[in-house]
């Protein structure tokens, strides 16, 4: 059964918050038997809470590692070039703090979550921006000697990206609950974006992003107020025990349409046989190669190097052509 505390102690926890001072701890007293009973204190800050606990930031770092990887995916397509993005922190924290983390200039990206209330913040950094700016462009993907301010022409190639980027994040939250993610306003002073009060705590997520010689740090913030009807789904548990949502048949559509028109290889080869560099290098034009197939034996045809259906190969008018006679 757990201790209950005397008068005395409340008194003295009351005394401690109010002044800021914790008071002298009393020496443990050795027992009859010669045994020492210890009690151990942890630290606690009463204006930070703990909001979010171990479990639900694993939670919250799972997520984020399946749209790091989407990310990386996506970005490698669209620079034509490799990129490296992983997770490197999942942090509790106030919105003050995360501000002042901030480079100024940099590109926040104040977001949407429907169906959650408050604004979330997508942050790119500066050098990161004119990375992928310069790469779009043509140029090497070098950044400038020096961080300047974001021209127009600049935020309106950098907000394609984090479209793109928003609908790998809405994604990756599926598997907690349907979230959606999207582009509300811009800002390049961390100080100018006041979504929230300083002192509220906030789930901020880092991830590091390596475009060839060039690093920087992508950020993710989340109030905990926007994340609380969340919080019975941020758990292992549920992440575990989400099955996947059927496909509907709109989306089912669409997709068969869409692998409808995507071309892929048809081939077949009528035989093979083996020839010593000898026999190669004396074979004149006029000389016939005897395979190891007889010309009515069933060949196969394949699809992207895989055996889908068997048949003979022919002559359709001018063009050659092939008799599918079964399906394998």
């Amino acid at each position: 059964m757990a201790d209950i505390l005397s008068q005395d102690e409340v008194d003295a926890l009351l005394s401690a918050v109010s002044s800021g001072e914790l008071p002298e701890v009393e020496q443990p007293q050795e027992s009859a038997g010669g045994s020492v009973r210890q009690k151990q204190m942890t630290l606690y800050d009463f204006k930070r809470p703990e909001m979010i606990s171990k479990d639900q930031v694993r939670t919250l770092q799972m997520v984020h590692e399946n749209f790091a990887r989407y990310l990386s995916n996506f970005m490698s397509a669209y620079l034509r070039t490799v990129v490296e993005i992983d997770l490197i922190a999942v942090d509790q924290l106030t919105y003050g703090e995360f501000i002042m983390s901030l480079p100024n200039p940099t590109n926040m990206t104040i977001i949407n979550m429907s169906p959650l209330e408050g604004k979330g913040i997508f942050e790119i950094n500066p050098v990161l921006v004119f990375s992928i700016v310069d790469r779009l462009l043509g140029g090497p993907g070098a950044p400038p000697p020096e961080i300047r301010l974001f021209t127009d022409i600049e935020q309106k190639i950098i907000g394609s990206v984090v479209d793109k980027a928003l609908e790998g994040l809405t994604e990756a939250w599926e598997h907690v609950a349907h979230v959606d993610f999207s582009r509300v306003d811009t800002e390049m002073n961390p100080q100018f974006c006041q979504i929230l009060a300083a002192n509220e705590t906030v789930a901020a997520m880092t991830l590091e992003v390596a475009i060839g010689e060039t690093s920087g740090i992508i950020s993710i913030c989340i109030p905990y107020i926007s994340l609380e009807p969340l919080i019975d789904k941020l758990s292992a548990q549920h992440m575990i025990g989400v099955t996947p949502k059927k496909v509907s048949g709109e989306k089912r559509e669409r997709l068969e349409k869409n692998l409808s028109m995507a071309p892929v290889n048809v081939s077949f080869a009528v035989g093979s046989t083996q020839l010593t560099i000898q026999e190669i290098s004396n074979l004149h034009v006029g000389d016939v190669v005897v395979l190891d197939r007889s010309a009515k034996d069933l060949i196969d045809l394949c699809i992207e190097g895989i055996p889908k259906f068997a048949g003979l190969p022919g002559l359709l008018g001018a063009k050659k052509g092939f008799i599918v006679k079964k399906q394998i």
